[in-house]
């Protein structure tokens, strides 16, 4: 199932600036990876979950690398099937924290899986690899090259009738999940289009850092005290997720606890991501690209960093791709970081939707700004 994989582009002149940008988080990051062991065995997944609504349970055997003999691990999936005939399929993939469960929202207003469902497109949720339902490796060994790897995988698998026999295939991501998306594009080339979530090249550092640092052993979490997550499992300490994720004046009723209630891990090995890796991942992409980013994100989004409209969006992306490469952008007003726990989400479907089908002519679609 798994192929050589093309290395991503190089970075160019960029790298540089964003390097140093990032010498406070980087300092954070060690700080966290420092007090951790990390040769830890793998552990098995939490209880499973059950399936959404009209979806059914498909789990996948995968692998961390394409090296012979490497260890296979339980990946948990939910494909989720349009009630006429497609031929397109959206890869959902959530950030970091979060499980399958950030597509499918606390009610029906907030359920991304439902309002693709209704746009015609089958879907395909997974719990990443340790997270949630699926398997837990080592921590050091879950990072976002590959997480890519695994993505690969499930593309294949939605392509060859393991899971589904689709002929478009969108990745779809959410926050870290759309570096995930961004990083299986770069190097396998085996995408579509892409949809990024909750995602910018810029950071805005203070706050980035801040949440680096608030993370702590998911094994002093009461929420994990039954599951014995491993060494080098992190997770969001109690009652700090808002700050970070939520715009209290749009966030949905009941959406900061329902956000506590489901978040799950992140690992030591994803925060050895960079921005250099993110710059050097989309100077290799060649697909259509849809930025969809809340105006009151506080990760990315502030005094000199706009997200106003989309065409802050396009200004701040647009030297990030190739020049050939395809992008458009939709903000959210009043949005806070995770988008899809706010009420203002069905808009953000619906541009979605607007964008991947090519509907120019319906509401949704003026959202939508074309970046070249």
């Amino acid at each position: 199932m798994l192929s050589n994989p093309t290395p991503a582009a190089t970075a160019d002149s960029q790298r540089p600036r964003a390097r140093r940008l990032f010498t406070p988080l980087a300092v954070a990051v060690a700080l966290i990876l420092t007090g951790l062991a990390l040769a830890t065995p793998a552990a098995h997944a939490q209880p499973p979950s059950a399936a959404p609504p009209g979806c059914a349970r498909h789990d996948l055997v995968v692998t961390l690398t394409s090296s012979p003999g490497a260890s296979q691990y339980r990946l948990a999936g939910w494909l989720c099937r349009p009630a006429r005939p497609t031929t397109t399929v959206q890869l959902l993939v959530p950030g970091l924290t979060y499980t399958h469960r950030y597509w499918t929202g606390l009610d029906q207003r907030t359920n991304y899986t439902a309002a693709a469902l209704a746009g015609g497109d089958a879907v395909y949720l997974i719990d990443r690899i340790g997270t949630g339902a699926s398997d837990r490796p080592p921590a050091d060994q879950v990072t976002t090259t590959t997480e890519a790897t695994v993505a690969h995988q499930v593309i294949e698998a939605l392509r060859d009738g393991t899971v589904g026999r689709f002929t478009r295939v969108v990745g779809v991501g959410h926050s870290f999940g759309s570096v995930i998306a961004m990083a299986e594009a770069a190097t396998y080339h085996d995408v579509d289009a892409l949809v990024l979530t909750g995602l910018l090249h810029d950071i805005r550092l203070d706050e980035m850092t801040r949440f680096i640092t608030d993370l702590y052993p998911a094994a002093a979490d009461p929420k994990f005290a039954n599951s014995a997550p491993p060494e080098g499992y992190l997770t969001t300490r109690p009652g700090s997720r808002p700050g970070y994720f939520l715009d209290p004046n749009t966030a949905d009723r009941g959406a900061a606890d329902w956000d506590e209630q489901t978040k799950t891990t992140a690992t030591t090995g994803e925060l050895t991501f960079t921005p250099d890796d993110e710059l050097a991942y989309s100077r290799a992409i060649t697909v259509p690209v849809l930025f969809v980013m809340g105006t009151n994100d506080t990760l990315f989004c502030g005094a000199g960093q706009p997200c106003t409209t989309p065409a802050d969006i396009c200004q701040r992306e647009r030297n990030a791709f190739p020049i050939g490469t395809p992008l458009a952008a939709t903000t959210v007003p009043q949005t806070g970081h995770s988008i899809n726990l706010h009420r203002t989400a069905p808009l953000a479907f619906a541009a979605t939707a607007a964008w991947l089908h090519g509907v120019r002519n319906a509401p949704a679609a003026t959202l939508t700004s074309l970046c070249r």
